[in-house]
């Protein structure tokens, strides 16, 4: 399938359409004061971040009073007493006087799983029947199996559920035998299990292992992570976040065949554009791929205009492994031949 250019997305007509239905500092102050959760967008509408943002919160709002946004370019008091130095930053305030920080991804499906596991508890007791139905109530799920003796599993279990609650449902089952965590990527449509739970890490490591998505979305949070990562690195770039979403379905099953060597990732065309040029990509002219290998500082851009399909990627990958494909010379850069209307 090709993935198409949809500029719509990225115009000032399309944001001017969604506009943002920003809370009041009084009515902001009222709902956090009350028994309510709420999960507040702090945003400043002039950066490209909370542009970003702004199609995906208002299409998971729809009719959710626990989802309210602040203008900080005009709030700014109530800003700077809640610590927001950056834009968007998203804040969840349980009703209880506490609050934490949303670190997950910032789109609608993500932000809807959160509000649903930020209301349970950050440990969910079950049995055995219920098991099976628990499994698949959110991207990733752990479920952990404890011997009542394993009193340090259960402790170390409860640590690592506190810190990762708003990145995953947790939950726990007590058994005879012996004590299991199981991690499932629903996502990804994997599973794992670890039954050596003596070391320090070996929970951490297997959330870790578990979470991560076979494609990531590639931040400037998280851009020395995967630059020191020792792979080389699939770059895809575009403005939608369908477009990026529709990459990952697509590209998942050679994302997995070479999850050893590449990390394949999206990048938010509009929030990160600079990123495109150093990989030797057309400024403006989005979707694009390329692929990187930071090791040797080579950068390989894909053909301007050529579809994207799992298996073209998979071709220009393995012609960049046998040297049919050079890298790009550092100044030079392909033409542009997308076209599109004034939209």
């Amino acid at each position: 399938m090709k993935l198409k250019l949809y500029l719509l997305s990225a115009s000032p007509l399309f944001y001017n359409c969604l506009a943002w239905k920003h809370s009041s500092a009084q009515d902001f102050r009222r709902a956090i004061s009350g028994h309510s959760h709420a999960l507040v967008a702090f945003v400043d509408p002039s950066t490209t971040g909370s542009q970003a943002l702004e199609p995906e919160w208002i299409s998971v709002s729809g009719s959710r009073k626990s989802l309210m946004s602040i203008d900080c370019s005009t709030e700014s008091a109530v800003c700077d007493e809640f610590g927001i130095i950056s834009y968007p930053a998203l804040r969840f305030f349980d009703g209880h006087g506490h609050t934490r920080s949303y670190r997950g991804p910032r789109r609608a499906s993500a932000i809807a799983s959160f509000l649903k596991r930020a209301v349970r508890p950050a440990i969910t007791a079950l049995d055995e029947e219920r098991v099976a139905g628990f499994q698949s109530v959110d991207e990733a799920v752990i479920i952990a199996y404890f011997n009542p003796r394993d009193e340090h599993i259960v402790t170390a279990f409860e640590t690592m559920a506190s810190r990762f609650r708003d990145r995953a449902s947790f939950a726990s089952v007590t058994t005879a035998g012996a004590s299991t965590v199981t991690c499932y990527n629903n996502r990804e449509g994997q599973k794992f299990t670890l039954s050596e739970l003596s070391a320090i890490d070996a929970l951490p490591k297997l959330f870790e292992g578990c979470t991560a998505p076979l494609i990531g979305e590639f931040t400037r949070a998280n851009e020395m992570k995967y630059l020191q990562s020792g792979k080389s690195l699939v770059y895809f770039f575009a403005a939608s976040s369908s477009e990026r979403e529709a990459f990952v379905d697509n590209m998942r099953p050679v994302a997995k065949m070479y999850k050893e060597y590449l990390s394949f990732v999206t990048v938010d065309a509009i929030e990160y554009a600079d990123f495109a040029l150093p990989l030797g990509l057309t400024p403006g002219a989005f979707p694009a791929l390329a692929v990187q290998n930071p090791m040797y500082g080579q950068a390989f851009p894909y053909p301007s205009g050529a579809e994207i399909t799992a298996e073209a990627i998979g071709a220009f990958v393995m012609d960049i492994v046998q040297g049919k494909v050079k890298p790009w010379d550092g100044k030079s850069r392909q033409e542009n031949t997308q076209t599109h209307d004034e939209l």
